[in-house]
């Protein structure tokens, strides 16, 4: 099933579908991504996320392997552990975004992905196998970052992710602890500095008045 839906700014299609279906043909791998054809998801991941990157494309294995380990939930949640692109290919495959409180993003800087079953608690667990990387010379020159790197020309990652993607993919079944999504109420309460709503867990005043602040 297609979750996605084509944002008012993208009055059509970024790249010509020719274009794309030329980007994978003759590779002889993965010619579909959670049901979706390769050469629409790739459609679908530059109007959603503004370019093709290796990232979403990674992200767009790493969703199908899940997926296919856990199988049909109709309780979905999700849980990346990266704030970088993996959390738009969650929002394209799946119907669990960060505005439904269904997808939870972590910053621990891992290139993974959690699918699970809210009510049963299983899941599954993708991530990037890293000995198959640092095999593919192209794939690890953009994945393994060192100090001193040049910047990489993303094309051919990506040409090459579109060929080997699904191999550099691990995935096990886990079971969650809980699930990182509040099912209570959240308490809220204006702040008596600002006057803003806020919920109360921060305590005595909104964390903006608390001199967390991002703007002056």
């Amino acid at each position: 099933m297609l979750y996605y839906a084509r944002p008012r700014w993208a009055a059509k299609p970024i790249l010509t579908r020719s274009k794309v279906e030329g980007m994978n043909h003759n590779t002889g791998q993965a010619t579909t991504v959670c049901d979706i054809e390769l050469s629409e998801f790739l459609i679908m991941a530059e109007e959603f996320h503004g370019h093709i990157s290796p990232g979403v494309v990674t992200g767009g294995f790493l969703v199908d392997a899940a997926q296919r380990e856990l199988g049909h939930s109709l309780y979905l949640n999700a849980v990346t552990e990266t704030v970088v692109c993996l959390p738009d290919a969650v929002q394209l495959l799946t119907p669990c975004t960060m505005g439904n409180g269904f997808l939870q993003v972590l910053d621990w800087g891992k290139f993974a992905v959690t699918l699970y079953d809210r009510e049963s608690l299983r899941g599954a667990r993708a991530w990037v196998d890293l000995e198959a990387v640092a095999a593919n010379p192209v794939v690890s020159s953009w994945f393994i970052r060192k100090p001193g790197d040049q910047k990489v020309d993303k094309d051919p990652v990506v040409q090459e992710l579109l060929t080997y993607g699904p191999r550099l993919v691990k995935c096990r079944a886990v079971d969650m602890k809980e699930s990182l999504k509040s099912q209570g109420k959240v308490l809220t309460a204006a702040c008596p500095s600002c006057g803003e709503s806020y919920p109360l867990r921060f305590g005595d005043q909104c964390l903006a008045c608390q001199g967390r602040a991002y703007y002056l």
